[in-house]
C-alpha cells in the first residue's frame, strides 16, 4: 500500500559498528530505517514522497540464516498504487563503490550542484530539488553492496565472502527479493540501473533473477564494461579521444567539425576501417592513416609513432593521451570525463590523471559529494551512524574475485593464466533471449575513456544474441558528457527524456492489451491502432502495413524535387525521442531530419505521455515523405501548445510568423464540441482558427488537418458532425482510406455505422458551401475532407514509438503525408484548396465504402473528398521545380570571379546542393 505522508518523520541513530575491512562483520543485524516525508515538483506537478534510509537483512538461501545487512536509501511516491508502480534498484560500480554517486548526482529527488567539467570550489555547497528526477516514472531504491556505505557481512560471514562477481550478484539478488517482500512490491514492474562495474553486475543479476523466477521489465546500463578482455582496445577508444580533442579545440581538421555526433560517426568508421590494420602493421607506417590520426587527436605525428600508433598506450600513471593533449598548457584531462582538466606540472604530474581519486574528473567533484552526502543523510534523511560511511572501498577492489560462471556453465571471469577477462554480455544476452519483453537502455558519454562509448557499441553488437525481436529491445544512447553522464545538466535532462520513453514502453508491454492512446479532452489526436482479432476471424492477406517509401511509390510520388520547404507540426501533448528517430530513419536508409522544438505557450517536448504515438507518427511520416520526393533531409519545426481551446489557432499563427511553408495538424474536435465551448466561454474559437488559417495562407503557408477517426459522427452527438479545424475553408481537410495491395476503399471498420473507427467527413454547419468546391455534392455547408490517403491501421504506417516498431493509422497520418509532399515543392503556395478542386484528375477517385452517414460515389464525396493523391500529377500542377532546374537557377547567381581568373569553380550551398562551371 502507498505511504501515508501524514505520519510523522522518524529519525534513527545507529550505533552498530559497520566495518569496511575484508574480515569485518556485524553480529546483530536489525531491519530499521529513518523515515522522512518530502515533496518535489516535476513538470509543474508536486510529487509527495517518502524517503527511507536504513537496513534490510539478507539470508543464506540454504540455511535461511542472516548473512548480510544492506544499507539502502529508497524514495517512494505517496498516494500511488504500488501494484502498478515501477520500482528501480540503483547501484554504482568499482567494485567497491557505494551508491552515493548515483544518489546525489543522477535521478533521485535531490541532487548536488557541481561546476563540472570545472573544479567545484570548496564549501559552502548546494543541494537542490532535482527536476530531472525519475520519481515521476518509478520508485527508487539505492543499494550499497557489502563493504560499502554502511553495508556489512553478518557473522560468521565476513565482507570478503561477498567480494567477487558471483557472490556479489547473489547477495544483491537477495536484497532485491527481501525488499520486494518487506514492502509488498512483488507485482510491481522491476528495473535495474547500474553504472560502470554496476553494468557488469546488472547483467549477472538480471540472469540470476530470471533463474529465481523474477523477470525484469528493464535494465539501464550506464557507462558499461561488459567485456574486460577489450579494456584498452584502441579501436574502441579512438572515437572518445577524438571527442576529447574536439572539445578542447585541438583537432587539426579545417574547418573543425561543427557537429560532434556526425563527427563521431566518421571517427568510428575510421577506427574500425583504415586505422585498425594500420596499427597492426606497425612499424610499417601508413602515412595517410598517420596524418588522419594526427588531425583527429591533435597529437604530433612523431609522438604517435613513439606510441606505435596505439592510442591506448600508457605508463604507470595512466593513458598517455590524457597528459599529452594539453601538455603545452601544463594540464592533464580526465579519463572519466575528458572535458575536465587539472594541473599536471610539479608534484601533480606524478599523481594525475588516473591514479585513484586524483583523476581530474573526480577531483573536481569529490569535495561536494563528501560534504553534501553527510549533511543530506543527517539533516534531511535523519539517519545518523557512529560508523564512518565508506563511499569508495579500495580494499574491495584489491580482494575482488573476478571469476564468473556464465549461464552456459563456462568460466568467463579469468583465463588459464589468471588474467581478468570478465565477460558478462553473455549473461545479458541470455536474459534478453529468455525474457523477450526485457528492455535494455544503454547510456554512454562521448568523453569517457574509462568505458569508451564505441567499445560498448562493439561489445553489444558482438554479444551472442541472434533473435531479432530481442535485439530490437536494446536502445543505445550517447550524450555529450563523461562517465557520470548525469553530472552534465544538459545530458541529464536529455537522458531523463529518453528514459521516460524507455519506462513507458517497458511498462506498457507488461500491461494486458496496453496501447498508446491519444484521446485528449477536449481535443483528440487522430491516431488509430490495429484491432486485436480472434483466431477464427478472417484476415485479408493483402491488408498489410506500409512503409512510408512503399506507400509513396504506390501514390506515384515525384522524385528529385528541389525541396527546401519547412514543415510545421502542431502538437498539443506528448513528445518525441531522438532514439526513435534514429531507429526509424536509419531503418529506411534516410538521414535524420532537422527537428526544432518551439514552445507556443510554455509547453515543450515531453515524451512519456499517451500522445507520444501521435508525435512520432507526425514527424516520421512527414519527414520520410519529403525525403522520397527530394532525396534530402527534411526540416521540421514542432509547435508545442497545451491542450486548450486557443492552442491550435495560436500554433498556426506562430508557425506562419516563423516562415514555415506547410503546417500539419492532427488534433481537433467535432463542431458540436466547439459550439459548446463557445457557449461556455463566450469566445468564438472556430472563427479564431479560421482567421489564423486564412492569415497563414495569405503568408504563403499551406495548412493541412486530419478529418477525424470516428466516422461521420466524429464522436459528437449526431450521426453527422464535421471535425474542425479540418472543416475550416482555409484548411485542407484530410480523410482516410483502407488501402490493400489491390484495392482502396473508404476506411470504416464497421460499414454503415456512423460511430465506429473510420474517416470523418460530412458537411459543415458553421461554414457555408464554398464556391470553389467544383463537383461536390450539394449539402448544407462546406464539404470535408478535401483529400485522402490510407488511414486504416490494418493497412497503416510502420513507425517507431518509444523504441517499439509498431503499425498505426488514422487520419493523423494523412495530414503529415501531404505536408511532406507539398514541402518538397519548395515554394510558398498558400491557399491551394481551390486549385486542387479544379484539378480532379490529380487524384484517384475512391468510389466504394462509407463512413456511416455518407457513401462514396463517383466524383468528390463526403468520405474521401477528391480522392487519394497521384503525387507526380500534383507536383506538375504546382510546377514543382526539380533539383536540376533549381541548380540551373542558382548558377545564374554565381559569384563574380577576379579579373584574369580561369579554371573550374564549384559552388556549394548549405543544403548540400552544388554546381560547377568553367571560367576563363
Amino acid at each position: 500500500m502507498a505511504d501515508d505522508p501524514a505520519q510523522p518523520d522518524q529519525s534513527l541513530l545507529d550505533t552498530t559498528p559497520y566495518g569496511a575491512g575484508p574480515d569485518a562483520s556485524i553480529a546483530d543485524p536489525q531491519e530499521r530505517a529513518a523515515v522522512t516525508h518530502h515533496s518535489v515538483t516535476v513538470n509543474g506537478a508536486a510529487i509527495p514522497y517518502t524517503a527511507r534510509a536504513g537496513h534490510l537483512t539478507t539470508v543464506d538461501p540454504l540455511s535461511a540464516k542472516p548473512n548480510a545487512s544492506f544499507f539502502y536509501v529508497s524514495y517512494t511516491a505517496d498516494e500511488r498504487p504500488t501494484a502498478e508502480r515501477p520500482v528501480t534498484f540503483f547501484y554504482n560500480g568499482g567494485p567497491g563503490s557505494s551508491a552515493v554517486f548515483l544518489l546525489l548526482g543522477s535521478f533521485a529527488p535531490r541532487r548536488i550542484r557541481t561546476n563540472l567539467p570545472d573544479f567545484t570550489p570548496p564549501a559552502p555547497y548546494t543541494i537542490e530539488d532535482n527536476p530531472d528526477t525519475l520519481l515521476d516514472q518509478t520508485d527508487l531504491v539505492f543499494i550499497n553492496p557489502v563493504g560499502t556505505g554502511y553495508s556489512a557481512a553478518v557473522a560468521p560471514k565476513v565482507n570478503r565472502d561477498f567480494w567477487g562477481v558471483d557472490p556479489d550478484a547473489e547477495s544483491i539478488v537477495g536484497f532485491i527479493k527481501r525488499y520486494l517482500s518487506a514492502y509488498d512490491r512483488w507485482n510491481s514492474p522491476k528495473f535495474l540501473f547500474g553504472e560502470s562495474y554496476g553494468t557488469a553486475r546488472s547483467c549477472v543479476i538480471g540472469w540470476k533473477l530470471h533463474e529465481d523466477g523474477v523477470d525484469l521489465n528493464g535494465i539501464v546500463l550506464q557507462s558499461s564494461i561488459l567485456d574486460y578482455s577489450q579494456t584498452g582496445n584502441p579501436v574502441g577508444l579512438l572515437p572518445t579521444l577524438a571527442a576529447d580533442a574536439w572539445f578542447h579545440g585541438r583537432t587539426a581538421i579545417v574547418p573543425p567539425p561543427p557537429d560532434l555526433p556526425a563527427y563521431m560517426a566518421e571517427v568510428r568508421a575510421f577506427a574500425s576501417g583504415p586505422y585498425d590494420p594500420a596499427r597492426r602493421a606497425f612499424p610499417k607506417v601508413d602515412e595517410a592513416v598517420l596524418d588522419a590520426l594526427a588531425r583527429d587527436l591533435g597529437i604530433d605525428r612523431n609522438v604517435l609513432i613513439s606510441w606505435g600508433l596505439d592510442v591506448s598506450a600508457g605508463n604507470s600513471i595512466g593513458l598517455l593521451f590524457l597528459t599529452a593533449l594539453l601538455r603545452d598548457r601544463g594540464l592533464a584531462i580526465g579519463g572519466y570525463d575528458g572535458r575536465a582538466t587539472a594541473v599536471d606540472t610539479g608534484i601533480a604530474a606524478t599523481i594525475s590523471p588516473n591514479a585513484g581519486s586524483n583523476d581530474p574528473t573526480l577531483t573536481n567533484v569529490g569535495g561536494v559529494y563528501t560534504a553534501m552526502w553527510n549533511q543530506y543523510l543527517n539533516d534531511e534523511l535523519k539517519f545518523t551512524s557512529t560508523s564512518p560511511f565508506t563511499d569508495l572501498n579500495d580494499q574491495t577492489f584489491q580482494f575482488w574475485d573476478f571469476s564468473h560462471i556464465d549461464p552456459t556453465g563456462a568460466q568467463k571471469g579469468k583465463d588459464a593464466d589468471g588474467n581478468t577477462v570478465l565477460y558478462t554480455a553473455g549473461d545479458l544476452a541470455a536474459a534478453m533471449a529468455l525474457n523477450p519483453d526485457l528492455r535494455v537502455f544503454q547510456a554512454s558519454g562521448y568523453y569517457d575513456s574509462v568505458t569508451p562509448f564505441y567499445q560498448t557499441e562493439l561489445t553489444l553488437a558482438a554479444m551472442p544474441l541472434l533473435d531479432t525481436r530481442a535485439r530490437a529491445n536494446l536502445q543505445i544512447h550517447t550524450y555529450p558528457s563523461g562517465h557520470m553522464v548525469y553530472l552534465d545538466p544538459g545530458s541529464r535532462t536529455a537522458m531523463k527524456a529518453d528514459l521516460i520513453g524507455f519506462y513507458g514502453s517497458a511498462v506498457a508491454r507488461a500491461t494486458t492489451n496496453a496501447r498508446l492512446l491519444a484521446a485528449i479532452t477536449p481535443f483528440r489526436s487522430f491516431i488509430a491502432y490495429p484491432p486485436v482479432r480472434g483466431p477464427l476471424e478472417a484476415r485479408d492477406a493483402s491488408a498489410r502495413p506500409w512503409s512510408v517509401p512503399e506507400l509513396c511509390a504506390a501514390y506515384r510520388w515525384p522524385k528529385g524535387l528541389a525541396g527546401g520547404g519547412t514543415i510545421a507540426i502542431v502538437e498539443l501533448g506528448g513528445g518525441w525521442l531522438l532514439s526513435d528517430m534514429e531507429v526509424f530513419f536509419g531503418g529506411l536508409g534516410q538521414p535524420l531530419p532537422s527537428i526544432t522544438d518551439v514552445s507556443v505557450d510554455g509547453s515543450d517536448n515531453a515524451p512519456g505521455g499517451e500522445a507520444d504515438g501521435e508525435v512520432a507518427l507526425d514527424i516520421q511520416v512527414a519527414a520520410a515523405a519529403y525525403y522520397v520526393a527530394t532525396g534530402q533531409a527534411a526540416t521540421l519545426r514542432v509547435y508545442w501548445a497545451g491542450n486548450a481551446p486557443g492552442a491550435i489557432a495560436a500554433s498556426i499563427r506562430r508557425a506562419a510568423a516563423d516562415g514555415c511553408d506547410v503546417c500539419s495538424i492532427s488534433w481537433g474536435a467535432a463542431e458540436t464540441v466547439w459550439e459548446r465551448l463557445e457557449t461556455q466561454t463566450g469566445t468564438d474559437f472556430v472563427a479564431n482558427i479560421e482567421d489564423a488559417a486564412m492569415a497563414a495562407t495569405e503568408a504563403g503557408m499551406v495548412v493541412f488537418a486530419a478529418a477525424g477517426d470516428k466516422d461521420s459522427s466524429d464522436g459528437g452527438g449526431s450521426p453527422a458532425d464535421v471535425d474542425l479545424p479540418a472543416g475550416c475553408p482555409s484548411v485542407v481537410g484530410c480523410g482516410g482510406t483502407r488501402k490493400t495491395r489491390g484495392t482502396e476503399t473508404v476506411w470504416n471498420d464497421r460499414p454503415g455505422d456512423p460511430a465506429g473507427d473510420g474517416t470523418g467527413g460530412g458537411f459543415s454547419r458553421l461554414f457555408p458551401m464554398q464556391d470553389w468546391q467544383a463537383g461536390a455534392p450539394m449539402g448544407p455547408g462546406r464539404l470535408a475532407p478535401d483529400v485522402a490517403a490510407v488511414a486504416d491501421p490494418e493497412t497503416g504506417y510502420e513507425v517507431v514509438v518509444r523504441g517499439d516498431r509498431t503499425v498505426v493509422g488514422g487520419t493523423s497520418a494523412v495530414a503529415p503525408l501531404y505536408a511532406g509532399l507539398f514541402a518538397a515543392f519548395g515554394r510558398k503556395l498558400g491557399f491551394v484548396t481551390s486549385r486542387l478542386w479544379s484539378n480532379h484528375l490529380a487524384f484517384t477517385d475512391i468510389t466504394a465504402g462509407d463512413n456511416g452517414y455518407f457513401r462514396a460515389r463517383v466524383g468528390p464525396d463526403a468520405c474521401t473528398g477528391l480522392g487519394v493523391p497521384i503525387g507526380d500529377k500534383i507536383a506538375a500542377l504546382f510546377e514543382a521545380p526539380a533539383m536540376a532546374e533549381a541548380l540551373a537557377a542558382r548558377a545564374d547567381e554565381a559569384p563574380a570571379m577576379p579579373r584574369g581568373f580561369s579554371g573550374r569553380v564549384v559552388v556549394e550551398y548549405c543544403d548540400g546542393a552544388a554546381f560547377s562551371m568553367e571560367v576563363g
